[in-house]
């Protein structure tokens, strides 16, 4: 059959559902046309020549665009949304998957090689200058490890260090940006080293919500109750 589309699984991808399926922007706007049509001429509405006809740039300028637009950014976003799901689904299973393929070969070599560590610095402290063991499969060496800190409490540490190391207590300075900010933008004075700009509006879009506890809509009075 012409046109037809099989998937293993049984199942058609989410991307693939909402490309055979009308959204919500086509039904309720239907004269609108689809949002990337829409994009690519306004993006090269300033890179036309003389000779290439101007397109018409599509503007937002009622009620009914307006909500086609929020209506049309909503389901992009829905579908980043689905497809960065469906990426850490599998990111999961791949990760699981080596967790779980090569979890035989780190207890070998966890294994051999604590077997192998007592051999090799016998061996090694055999020899004159050379650290490494050369064998016809391959070499072993002893490195030495960097040496090994953590602090458990820090305040208690530092209440410790500040009466009886003070040297081990590093002061560290940073600057108040609050202050900054106010000394930059309210008050118009330079500071070196320092970038700021006020900042601006962002549009941002929500889905609307719909609050279902709210007092239904009054019911049509009768038919004889009703002013003539």
């Amino acid at each position: 059959m012409p046109n037809a589309v099989s998937f293993a699984s049984g199942e058609a991808p989410a991307d693939t559902v909402s490309l055979l399926l009308p959204t919500l922007p086509n039904i309720l706007f239907p004269d609108f046309g689809n949002a990337h049509a829409l994009i690519a001429p306004s993006i090269n509405i300033n890179t036309n020549t003389d000779d290439t006809p101007a397109t018409e740039r599509f503007t937002i300028d009622t009620a009914s665009k307006a909500a086609w637009a929020i209506a049309c950014v909503l389901e992009a976003e829905e579908r980043i949304s689905q497809r960065k799901a469906l990426a850490d689904e599998y990111k999961a299973r791949l990760d699981a998957w080596l967790a779980s393929a090569s979890n035989q070969d780190i207890n070998t070599i966890s294994y051999l090689s604590f077997l192998l560590e007592p051999y090799v610095s016998d061996e090694v402290s055999k020899l004159h200058k050379s650290k490494t063991l050369s064998l016809p499969t391959g070499t072993a060496s002893l490195r030495k490890l960097p040496d090994r800190l953590e602090i458990t409490d820090n305040d208690a540490a530092i209440a410790y260090c500040e009466t009886e190391h003070p040297d081990a207590v590093i002061i560290k300075k940073e600057l108040n940006k609050s202050i900054l900010k106010d000394l930059i933008l309210k008050q118009a004075e330079p500071i070196p080293g320092v970038e700021a700009e006020l900042g601006g509006d962002k549009l941002y879009i929500k889905p609307l919500k719909i609050d279902a506890s709210a007092s239904p809509l009054p019911s049509p009075l009768p038919l004889a109750a009703q002013p003539k």
